[in-house]
């Protein structure tokens, strides 16, 4: 076995997932250092796709297995037993009718990590049906618009990536629990219950909390007026987009706008004809730098997935990786979902391998590996129990990661600037982001307010926050300033773009990271930047934080030293776009785009009922053609698809999804995530949709948390009060467990 780098390195990983969520989870382990064996029945993968399986099978092995044989399962159950994490993506019951599930499985290997991946969870009443992508994604209301109610095919397979993510992070907080007490546990990432966490604030009643002033028209407006560049080709005939800071955009539109076009409400024909004037004197790269550095505002050059994979900032910060594939030659694929500075990744050091060319050596080792072994250490506790965390993030994607990690038992702090008119975005999706957090309100640029940041610093665990570069100078907590404070701590970093790259201090928030990204574009099916209805970059990069800070505390427990780890908005984009996501010579670039597309093809689509929409999955001729409303289709014949889209728009959304489901084929109703999913048994039950009072704010409900561990599951955290809300008591706690560093409570308050 080869030596890999990362924080995960010496661990084995047994990957039997097939398709995306299952495969890559495992890759993600196996770019971070696992040495990951992929198990594929005869005839290699399931899916036949070789641009999407030349990124998920990079850096692992891969042997041929026929489960249902005796001999071979056998050989299954030899590898399961020398692994340290399985993972598998098949319906629930499918593996323990092969002899390979959890139960038997976690007997055998009491220190094994054990990942299902399923569609509907085991105790979802829908858990035989089959988890494709568009049946997942009509259940859980991915493709209708709560606020406009429009139905809407998206390609991206975001119940896949989240779940995929989810079940990384799940498996990285096993591993520390495991470190601690020895013992496994069973962990499950059902695609539905991700895109809870998917869509976020979607399913969060609208928020009570105001700033702490009056913001004003004018700051109001900024963003709004700075669009209306986005309206209009550069001297190139390209796009911007932008979503600045408030005090970028202030600057903006004050040096490019006249009075007289911020009082309009719509843009005089004259004033059109000025601003289009203005766009063409740069291009879109040239408006995107002068928007940036010279106002510090969020801009961006609109691209598309294929100059993403070739834009030099995204190839420097390893956003984009060289990978030379043994079928499609050089390529251009995703990196790592978090940069781990000091441990490093192994993305793309190795390319795919070709079905079954490891089973000699694979084999060889089955009887020379022994099972992992853990002297047992006590009960098991929650994997960051006893850690403090400080988050000074703002907004959605830091916060979310926050949130994540006091569900795994982190003590968080949550800190803000009591001048809450200076951002009034600071605070969206409070009441959802920021549940299981002490809320307190600091004055950082104030003498006390650093004198109690540096004490802080000292006693915490995680230096978590999404500063821009100048304010870590500013407040003197750039790296190399928070190790002379605590050398061992772990500094997390969520921002726009990547270290390393030139946009790697760049502004903005999540509108950015798509179009820079080709979402937008994906979208929109044009050159402008359309933005998807749900928050993807900011939800996924909350999550991919998280799997980077807990990947640091696992290597902090092998190694017992911190490290800096960041996330960003441009390489979870980058990420979610996966299976599309991979440059080559020769790609056809032909995924579905564009407000017209319904889905993948004929038999993975939406269609039109007489009273809503069904998605229709996995469906063959024979099995429609038995229903009788569908019996006088030729599907041979070039335009079948017009003649099915009409034959089941004449019929209800209820009609069809019982009729088409008895017949073998997967039909499912789209619902509305909010006013559907939300209020559902199942979600209500399992927690992914809760409703707390949330002191000085009300009564809301929010999404709360997907993970399912055995031992350990991640605890719904309290809900958080208003912001600011628990100043006084972190004071006077901190003053009398701090004498020295503050006379009065009252000093470190705007």
């Amino acid at each position: 076995m080869e030596s890999k780098k990362g924080p995960l390195q010496g661990l084995r990983v047994i990957d039997f997932g097939q398709y995306l969520p299952g495969p890559l989870a495992a890759m993600i382990l196996g770019d971070y250092g696992a040495d990951v064996i992929h198990v594929d029945p005869p005839g290699g993968p399931v899916w036949k796709n070789n641009e999407a399986n030349a990124v998920l099978m990079r850096g692992k092995r891969n042997i041929i297995l026929d489960l249902k044989s005796p001999s071979d399962n056998g050989i299954a159950k030899k590898l399961i037993s020398s692994a340290d994490i399985v993972i598998e993506n098949f319906r629930p019951g499918v593996f323990d009718r092969l002899g390979l599930g959890k139960e038997r499985s976690c007997a055998e290997n009491p220190a094994l990590i054990y990942c299902s991946i399923p569609g509907f969870s085991s105790h979802d009443e829908r858990s035989a049906i089959r988890g494709w992508e568009g049946i997942v994604s009509a259940e859980a209301g991915i493709y209708t618009n709560p606020l406009t109610s429009e139905i809407r095919f998206n390609a991206l397979p975001i119940a896949s990536i989240f779940a995929a993510v989810i079940a990384c992070h799940s498996i990285v907080s096993a591993l520390i629990v495991r470190h601690k007490c020895g013992r496994g546990q069973f962990i499950e990432s059902a695609m539905y219950d991700a895109c809870f966490e998917a869509q976020g604030i979607r399913g969060t009643s609208p928020s009570n909390f105001t700033p702490t002033k009056p913001v004003g028209n004018r700051a109001e407006s900024n963003t709004r007026l700075l669009l209306r560049m986005t309206k209009f080709p550069c001297k190139d005939g390209r796009y911007i987009h932008t979503t600045p800071p408030p005090r970028g955009a202030g600057n903006m539109v004050d040096a490019l706008m006249p009075e007289a076009w911020n009082r309009e409400k719509e843009l005089s024909e004259q004033h059109r004809h000025e601003l289009a004037e203005l766009m063409r004197q740069h291009t879109a790269l040239e408006w995107e730098k002068i928007g940036q550095e010279k106002y510090k505002a969020g801009v961006v050059k609109v691209q598309t997935s294929a100059e993403w994979l070739k834009d030099d900032s995204a190839i420097k910060s390893r956003c984009v990786i060289p990978v030379s594939d043994p079928i499609l030659g050089d390529t251009f694929q995703p990196g790592v979902p978090s940069i781990i500075l000091s441990s490093g990744d192994c993305a793309g050091s190795r390319a795919r391998a070709l079905p079954d060319s490891d089973r000699k050596s694979i084999l060889s080792e089955l009887d020379n590996i022994a099972p992992p072994s853990f002297a047992s250490a006590g009960a098991a506790e929650p994997a960051l129990k006893g850690m403090k965390v400080l988050d000074f993030c703002q907004v959605l994607a830091g916060p979310i990661c926050g949130r994540i990690l006091a569900e795994y038992g982190a003590e968080v702090l949550k800190i803000n600037n009591p001048r809450t008119y200076e951002n009034p975005v600071a605070m969206v999706g409070h009441e959802a982001v920021n549940n299981g957090k002490l809320s307190t309100y600091l004055d950082l640029k104030s003498e006390e307010g650093r004198r109690i940041l540096k004490a802080l610093i000292k006693e915490c665990d995680i230096f978590h926050c999404n500063f821009s570069q100048q304010a870590y100078m500013n407040l003197g907590v750039a790296e190399n300033q928070l190790r002379e404070c605590n050398p061992e701590i772990i500094l997390s970093q969520v921002n726009v773009h990547s270290l390393g790259g030139w946009r790697e201090w760049e502004r903005g928030h999540e509108d950015l990271g798509e179009a820079v990204s080709g979402i937008c574009t994906r979208y929109s099916g044009n050159l402008t930047a359309e933005v998807l209805p749900i928050l993807v970059c900011d939800n996924l990069t909350g999550h991919n934080s998280a799997l980077g800070v807990l990947l640091a505390v696992y290597n902090k427990l092998i190694t017992g030293k911190g490290q800096r780890v960041q996330a960003c908005l441009s390489r979870s984009a980058t990420l979610a776009q996966i299976p599309y996501m991979i440059g080559y010579t020769g790609k056809i670039w032909d995924e579905p785009s564009g407000p017209q597309a319904l889905g993948w093809s004929a038999f993975n689509r939406i269609y039109k009922t007489c009273d809503g929409a069904v998605f229709l999955a996995s469906a063959q001729p024979d099995k429609l053609s038995a229903i009788q409303e569908l019996s006088n289709i030729d599907f041979s014949s070039a335009d079948f698809e017009t003649a099915l889209a009409s034959a089941i728009a004449s019929r209800t959304s209820v009609f069809w999804q019982k009729e088409l489901s008895e017949k073998g084929a997967e039909c499912r109703i789209l619902r509305d995530f909010s006013a559907e999913a939300m209020d559902e048994p199942y979600a209500l039950a399992r927690g992914l949709s809760v409703t707390m009072e949330h002191p000085g704010l009300g009564t809301f409900r929010t999404v709360s948390c997907a993970p399912r561990l055995s031992l350990t599951p991640p605890i719904p955290g309290f809900p958080v009060c208003q912001p600011g809300g628990d100043t006084e008591r972190f004071l006077t706690d901190f003053n009398s467990e701090h004498p020295e560093q503050l006379k009065a409570p009252e000093a470190s308050l705007a």
